[in-house]
């Protein structure tokens, strides 16, 4: 498997304070089934991580991972916080992308509201080349309270991120009827841990793709934990589901949203990035 999402690199940002415990969160890792870690710290306000910087840092930590003879690839990234100086900063390439593949961007929602003209800024990043990803948007309390918000800006081309966690419930109950939305609404793209320490927040996929499996079926939910995040590493485009909008009735869709589970006969809609 692969995690697209883990803020392992020691004293970057709010994950693991040592080497030792990043050492132990990539063995946790590995037992778990994960191969490949994107390192992704924050880069917000309270974090300034750029793209030098994370790149050092992760050349070390690799080092690190040879040394002990954990059989673990990391490769840099970032979580970074919406801003529209961002742009700028993409354009100049002092913002880190997936992989600094200049192809797709990992972008923070926060937990509460909706940055202001985020339509037009998803516009802006197409239309230079990037696809935005968006991260744990099950936890944003918008998209809690209505999940179109999401449908519109994946229309616009992005993609969104869960995290294992919150499908297991570990995020509290409106996180994971969030999440579950997401994955039965064709609103999800990926699973990651969003991991960042050894036991509150362990780099654990397994359980959370348990739960994905149910909802959308084995091979789709495999294809957000291996396929999908390894084109995003490579910056090659991929096959999505076509997404649906919530229809707000007066009887449950539920039935014929799980008739819909099974990856197989699903329609498909390339984005073109």
């Amino acid at each position: 498997m692969i995690d697209i999402h883990n803020h392992i690199i020691p004293r970057l940002d709010d994950g693991p304070s040592t080497l030792e415990e990043s050492l132990e969160m990539a063995r946790i890792a590995v037992n778990d089934g994960i191969k490949t870690i994107v390192a992704t710290p924050h880069n917000n306000g309270l974090y300034q991580n750029g793209v030098e910087k994370i790149t050092k840092e992760v050349e070390q930590f690799n080092l690190s991972l040879k040394q002990e003879g954990i059989p673990l690839k990391v490769l840099p990234g970032a979580d970074i916080h919406i801003e529209f100086s961002l742009l700028k900063d993409i354009k100049e390439k002092k913002a880190m992308t997936v992989n600094n593949n200049m192809r797709y961007i990992m972008l923070e929602l926060p937990t509460f509201g909706m940055p202001q003209h985020l339509s037009e800024f998803i516009w802006e990043l197409r239309v230079s080349g990037i696809t935005p990803i968006f991260t744990h948007p099950e936890r944003n309390e918008t998209i809690q309270a209505g999940i179109n918000i999401l449908y519109d800006f994946i229309m616009q081309g992005g993609h969104s991120q869960i995290t294992a966690m919150s499908l297991t419930g570990e995020f509290g109950k409106k996180a994971q009827k969030c999440a579950v939305s997401l994955l039965r609404y064709n609103l999800a793209h990926v699973i990651a841990t969003d991991a960042h320490s050894v036991k509150r927040r362990p780099p654990v996929l397994s359980a959370g793709l348990k739960i994905a499996a149910k909802t959308v079926g084995h091979e789709h939910a495999l294809r957000m934990v291996n396929e999908i995040p390894d084109k995003i590493i490579k910056g090659e485009e991929f096959l999505i589901i076509e997404p649906l909008r919530e229809k707000k009735r007066f009887f449950s869709l539920r039935s014929s949203i799980l008739k819909r589970g099974n990856y197989s006969g699903r329609k498909e809609a390339r984005l073109i990035i």
